[in-house]
């Protein structure tokens, strides 16, 4: 039997090679073999989009050395307080679920791969022995309708790599915006400890006063008590804002990819002062549209849907097609060889489910298309909004209202000098001062938040305000 299918290959490669020529044999064969997209056709794209839109690299290190030369470059930054810039290059090269996004590229590329491979080649052998003699039937039949779709396959494969790439772009700009955010919440929360400590500071030096004098006889219980009173409700204010501290570090920690194990790091302990003019929003939500990469993962599933539609359609009519050869032996006679046709006729079988799948999936596609356009426009108004209202309270605060109780207080040291006021009155005044100074800092973190914000959506990442960026 092996000598008999070893003649059949012979022939049939004789018939082959005669009938489409080498070349074209070459040709078929890398049809038939599906080949994956390098991964600089891949991820090269991404990483100069995520280049174009932040500012800063995604860095992948595959190697060895290029991991630990990465990993020195990130224990440099590490080891002096790092700013926002350098926040977010530790980010982009430490965050594991970014880095799982970008590995959905790999999934995504796969399956172009897959649109160029042909189903198995199929081999039938038939064996029919009676008393008038013996007969050997073999045939070999490709299917060819995915070579005759193979533009069909790798456009739906292609536009799912496009929205993979999209959303795998997205998902950085989205990660940088909320390192910024943190980032902003980690140096308003430092400076507000150091304002808390110096309330508690004066809470406990007027409480010590009033105690020394009570002792004295020279005070009533009333004051006692009330300054007692009013060091302890700091005392836990101080230990509030150290464990809000706390959590912003660690949620800005885990952002960046930094395990526990990780030597202490610290951040610029300020916020950035707010600019002298409002920044311009007036075409946010024209830029945010023609930015975004919601938009055009979207549209890549919108193509991919309607792709899949027009491929289920020729499915339902032809769902088969094979090509081939057929050879026959009788009593030990010669080979005889012909070509060979298969044809699959749709009995019970239309794609009846993959066109209404395919016809369901684009006109989701098509609504998520419209409601996300309707609600970036939304959210441009609202992030636009909100820059404007907190850039007004940070610039009243700071050009009126901190000047106002910075000349009370220096007036209340003249009359405390002139031995006309009291020191309670000049501790409270120093307190009236931290509560203002205070508030300024919390105007000016929802102002930096707002403006994290609108920057995510100039660069066509999604609007994802912190839970308290509102007052």
């Amino acid at each position: 039997m092996s000598i008999q299918l070893e003649s059949l290959a012979r022939v049939l490669a004789r018939l082959v090679l005669k009938g489409i020529g080498v070349r074209r044999a070459w040709i078929a064969a890398a049809l038939m073999t599906g080949c994956v997209p390098s991964r600089s056709a891949v991820f090269g794209p991404v990483d100069r989009d995520v280049q174009r839109r932040a500012g800063v690299a995604v860095t992948w290190p595959e190697a060895d050395a290029e991991a630990g030369s990465t990993s020195a470059a990130i224990d440099a930054l590490l080891a002096k307080p790092i700013d926002l810039d350098a926040a977010v290059r530790i980010a982009f090269a430490r965050n594991r679920r970014l880095q799982a996004r970008f590995d959905e590229l790999g999934i995504a590329a796969s399956q172009v791969a897959e649109a160029t491979v042909l189903p198995p080649t199929s081999v039938d052998a038939n064996y029919k022995r009676a008393q008038s003699g013996s007969e050997i039937e073999l045939s070999v039949v490709q299917d060819i309708l995915d070579l005759l779709q193979i533009g069909q396959r790798r456009g739906i494969a292609g536009a799912e790599l496009r929205g993979a790439q999209a959303r795998a772009v997205a998902a950085a700009i989205d990660l940088a915006a909320e390192v910024e955010m943190a980032f902003y919440d980690v140096a308003a929360a430092e400076q507000d400890r150091e304002l808390v400590r110096t309330a508690f500071a004066a809470a406990d030096a007027s409480a010590d006063l009033v105690e020394r004098q009570h002792t004295a006889g020279n005070t009533s219980d009333l004051a006692l008590a009330r300054e007692q009173e009013q060091r302890e409700r700091v005392r836990i204010e101080v230990s509030r804002i150290e464990q809000t501290l706390h959590e912003r570090r660690a949620k800005l920690g885990a952002l960046l990819g930094i395990a526990q194990t990780q030597p202490e790091w610290s951040t610029v302990p300020r916020l950035p002062d707010p600019p002298a003019t409002a920044p311009a929003l007036d075409d946010l939500a024209r830029v945010a549209s023609g930015q975004s990469l919601e938009l055009d993962a979207l549209h890549a599933d919108a193509d991919a849907a309607a792709a899949r539609h027009r491929y289920a359609m020729i499915r339902s009519v032809i769902p088969e097609l094979g090509v081939g050869l057929a050879a026959a032996r009788r009593d030990g006679g010669e080979w005889e060889a012909g070509p060979a046709l298969r044809i699959g006729i749709p009995l019970f079988n239309q794609q009846q489910g993959p066109r209404a799948r395919a016809r369901a999936e684009e006109r989701r596609a098509q609504n998520e298309l419209a409601a996300s356009r309707d609600e970036l426009v939304a959210s441009a108004q609202r992030v636009r909004s909100r820059v404007d209202q907190a850039f007004a309270e940070v610039r009243q605060l700071l050009d009126v209202v901190l000047p106002l109780r910075k000349r009370v207080l220096d007036q209340t040291v003249l009359h405390y000098n002139a031995m006309d006021a009291s020191t309670f009155e000049l501790l409270s005044a120093r307190r009236d001062m931290v509560d203002i100074n205070r508030q300024y800092i919390d105007a000016l973190r929802r102002y930096w938040l707002a403006i994290a914000e609108a920057k995510a959506l100039q660069r066509g990442g999604h609007a994802t305000p912190s839970k308290d960026a509102t007052p």
